[in-house]
């Protein structure tokens, strides 16, 4: 690893949770936008092991090592790589920052592999940081920063909000040189890179991080014209097919949205765009010509939060759509032939008047998501679906609730790094009902892949593996199976889980 200047920044992103999609280190870049003309910057994420072990070989020479983490397995991770610095040399300061750090900044900071934490937008706060660290000055003066002196902690005022608009452009040339380990392929495109558009959302769900008044509220977007530039540069310098636009919520604006596509037509950018975020109600309130537009500028996937077939349960985590909205969006994808990725969750918090009966609501709730689900499947038989169980985050407006109802409140840094989507963490929710969600999510994806239609598509695109297997469908075993598990869905007879075998001696057959 050559180093350009005396002394440099080192950053560090943690993988993503297992079965998280890698991407740009987004935030990291955005971070070494004001410093990245004074200071060399390293970039590393954890699956680039080798890279950045050769990294902290040059450790003496940095001025601090950044670390970004999101609540959960991230956290490990990041805890993992900071004990790696922490004994190559006890002094270089170990600087936090992230969604956890801004909500939880003093438990973040009493972690012993802690020694600064950034709150809120990072950009400005990090590059005073940094020229204040490299000259020796004090922090006291940093807004949006906290700090250990002497064993006590010191928080300071937080920064005011600034527009995305007003930071300098993503200095994407930082990793030119590794740039090949961040492009990879999906279902849509070969090379695919990450991309954000916008900050924040203006929905407040009750169980989402940007409901909290500590992120701010403002909902800010990249002027239409920027989002057509900075893909134009991408789609040219890197000679990507694919783009994953990972906003928290892209549609929220038809014109805008209008304006990209459009603009991504007319200067010729042939991208496959996945991951876009939506709401339902939104996207099935859209006209024919939009989706048409969207379709000829490269859109391939949207991105749901469906959240619940219940409509109770949409109405108390404040989703504002009805459980029509999400299976209008599917009619809608269907017919202009855009795949639609599903996301459910299940158990949240019991509901003041249900707290004598918790298991009433939770089959409800349950049931009627299976019911929205079957649908989906009639709608489209190769529909994407996924129940996700629900996880207290801190700072959520649920969170308060989910401790009355006896979640524990994580006591560490390294305790909150066991809160997933994926791991059963609510005391309310017994081990039956967790049981049944890990045995829909197999079924979903067994009644998808057992579909006609999901055979003619493989069979199209080429596989190997459903062509030897074609005598399944023409002998209607696949169809025997289908009705099967639609079965299984409409009657609620979840016992006898064999299907979970079926999918095991599948990968293996794979």
């Amino acid at each position: 690893m050559k180093l350009i200047k005396d002394k440099f920044v080192l950053l560090f992103m943690p993988h993503p949770a297992e079965g998280g999609r890698r991407g740009l280190p987004l935030p990291l870049l955005a971070i070494s936008s004001f410093i990245e003309k004074d200071y060399d910057i390293k970039i590393y994420q954890s699956y680039d092991r080798e890279n950045y072990l050769e990294a902290l070989e040059n450790i003496d020479k940095a001025i601090c090592v950044g670390i970004t983490a999101m609540t959960g397995y991230q956290i490990i991770d990041a805890l993992n790589f900071a004990k790696l610095v922490r004994r190559k040399n006890s002094k270089i300061p170990i600087v936090w920052g992230g969604i956890h750090a801004t909500i939880k900044p003093e438990q973040t900071l009493e972690n012993q592999y802690v020694d600064i934490i950034v709150k809120g937008q990072g950009e400005e706060t990090f590059a005073e940081l940094v020229r204040a660290l490299d000259k020796g000055q004090p922090l006291h003066n940093i807004l949006g920063l906290g700090y250990k002196k002497n064993g006590k902690l010191f928080i300071n005022p937080d920064r005011p909000y600034k527009s995305i608009n007003s930071f300098p452009p993503i200095p994407y040339h930082l990793i030119d040189d590794t740039i090949e380990r961040y492009i990879k392929k999906n279902a849509y495109a070969d090379r695919n890179l990450t991309y954000l558009s916008s900050a924040g959302c203006p929905f407040r769900c009750r169980f989402c991080y940007l409901g909290n008044s500590a992120i701010e509220r403002a909902y800010d977007v990249y002027p239409a014209d920027r989002v057509v530039q900075d893909l134009k540069y991408l789609f040219d310098r890197y000679h990507i097919t694919g783009v994953e636009l990972r906003d928290s919520n892209f549609f929220v604006n038809e014109q805008r949205c209008r304006d990209i596509f459009s603009g991504l037509i007319k200067a010729g950018v042939k991208l496959k765009i996945s991951l876009l975020n939506g709401r339902a109600d939104q996207l099935a309130n859209f006209s024919d010509d939009f989706w048409r537009l969207a379709k000829e500028a490269g859109a391939a996937e949207i991105l749901i939060g469906a959240e619940s077939g219940d409509q109770e349960m949409l109405d108390y985590i404040n989703k504002k759509i009805k459980v029509e909205d999400i299976l209008n969006c599917e009619r809608k994808a269907r017919r202009f032939k855009t795949n639609v990725f599903n996301s459910f969750i299940s158990g949240f918090p019991i509901k003041e008047e249900n707290k004598h009966q918790p298991k009433r609501q939770l089959k409800r709730e349950l049931n009627n998501t299976i019911d929205v689900i079957r649908k989906l499947f009639r709608i489209n038989p190769v529909a994407n679906a996924i129940l996700f169980f629900y996880t207290p985050y801190p700072g959520t407006d649920l969170y308060e609730d989910s401790l009355k109802l006896g979640f524990k409140d994580p006591a560490s840094l390294e305790a909150w790094g066991k809160i997933e989507l994926e791991i059963h963490t609510t005391p309310w929710v017994p081990n039956s009902h967790k049981r049944k969600i890990e045995f829909l999510n197999k079924l979903f994806v067994l009644k998808k892949i057992s579909s006609d239609e999901y055979f003619f598509e493989k069979i199209k695109a080429g596989s190997r593996f459903y062509k030897k297997f074609e005598w399944l469908r023409k002998m209607r075993i696949n169809k025997a199976l289908n009705l099967f598990i639609d079965f299984r869905l409409k009657t609620k007879l979840l016992f006898f889980p064999f299907e979970k075998w079926l999918l095991a001696l599948a990968d293996k057959l794979k």
